[in-house]
């Protein structure tokens, strides 16, 4: 069983004798992040383009974004209004 307490994720194992906990840190600027290429996606959707992430070709903890013949690397950081209108601009959607 899952449950979120604060910024943490805590894993609770029932045992016939113990009660165990994992508990793991989430990181909120990936949180961020993964909404910003929800929202990628769903423009992309709306517009009939092609949408893809590879979390795996960028460098560290980029990501690259394809949308329609576009792509972009996404910052492993909290990703500002600023940086969001750059890339949006970038692949062709602002």
């Amino acid at each position: 069983m899952w449950a979120l307490a604060g910024n943490c994720v805590v894993n609770c194992i029932e045992d016939k004798n113990a009660l165990f906990l994992h508990v793991g840190f989430r990181r909120r600027n990936t949180d961020k992040r993964d909404r910003f290429i929800a929202e990628l996606r769903d423009v992309a959707k709306q517009r009939g383009l092609s949408f893809s992430v590879n979390k795996k070709r960028g460098k560290g903890g980029h990501a690259t974004v394809y949308i329609g013949d576009r792509l972009t690397t996404l910052p492993s950081r909290e990703i500002d209004p600023a940086t969001a209108a750059k890339i949006r601009k970038h692949l062709g959607l602002a």
